[in-house]
């Protein structure tokens, strides 16, 4: 059964070109980004990122690679600026160096959504009567980002080599619960779906060249990038999974009404600092201006 979110027909890239034009007139910037579902979300960021600058409407191309390719066709058009997910392309060396072309620092917008103030606003936005200094000292955060990149550490090493060796196979796009279950407030690795996945990955690496193991792929994998602490599991790890277990996480221990991720998201944003999107918002203002 779909959502009624999902029964909207999308509106194809080139639809989203066409609207561009029309909003020229009241766009002093024109800013494309990736998800049509995250049109909605992203305004709202942007407009909080750059308060002088006049945003009437932005741009979802519907993937990374429309949006890539709309920045080849405008370089030099100071007047339109691209932003694109991290995702693990500084990982891969897939990073596209283009002026016009803006990567987030973090894998995707959800992970800028990790701030410890605007967690605590959204609990107390679902039950008012806590207390802030309450909410505080039962939710450690750092402690809980530290349990759940030690539940995911083997699973994300596992993508990055289906994306670098395996690339008709999903990966991220799995969602976290196929491999984990929740019970008790915290995560249980699924065994038997971890070790499926490895199989699948070996009969994949074997079709792509015999000479490939998964063992060597995953060490080297992991000599390019170690995910061994909080800082770097906020930077790399997929961001849907985060929030998506961080909502758990709290619904569980303070008996919240479990909210679909998308309106979550939302009010997370609406209380988010969004310091850690200083480097990006500095890096097109020296672009357009």
């Amino acid at each position: 059964m779909i959502t009624p979110e999902e029964s909207i027909p999308t509106r194809n890239t080139n639809y989203r070109l066409a609207e561009d034009i029309f909003y020229v007139q009241f766009n002093e910037i024109s800013f494309f980004i990736e998800d049509e579902d995250q049109e909605n979300f992203f305004f709202c960021i942007l407009k909080n990122l750059f308060p002088d600058i006049q945003i009437d409407k932005i741009f979802p191309l519907n993937g990374k690679d429309n949006v890539i390719n709309e920045s080849n066709e405008n370089i030099g058009n100071k007047k339109k600026v691209f932003i694109v997910d991290k995702d693990f392309d500084d990982i891969l060396n897939k990073i596209n160096t283009n002026d016009n072309l803006f990567y987030l620092d973090r894998y995707s917008i959800e992970n800028h959504l990790i701030e410890k103030d605007a967690i605590v606003e959204y609990i107390i936005g679902e039950k008012p009567k806590l207390k802030r200094a309450d909410i505080d000292n039962d939710f450690d955060l750092e402690a809980q980002i530290q349990n759940i990149n030690n539940k995911l550490n083997e699973l994300i090493h596992l993508h990055l080599v289906v994306q670098n060796k395996c690339s008709s196979l999903k990966n991220v796009s799995l969602n976290h619960e196929r491999f984990f279950d929740f019970n008790n407030g915290d995560f249980t690795i699924k065994s038997t779906q971890i070790d499926a996945y490895k199989v699948q990955i070996q009969n994949e690496l074997s079709n792509v060249d015999g000479r490939l193991t998964l063992t060597s792929q995953l060490n080297k994998v992991k000599r390019v990038i170690n995910i061994n602490n909080n800082e770097l599991c906020i930077k790399h790890v997929p961001g849907k999974y985060l929030i998506k277990m961080i909502k758990q996480l709290i619904e569980s221990l303070f008996g919240l009404v479990s909210r679909n991720v998308e309106s979550f998201c939302y009010r997370m944003a609406e209380n988010c600092s969004f310091h850690s999107l200083n480097g990006l918002k500095l890096s097109v203002e020296e672009y357009i201006n």
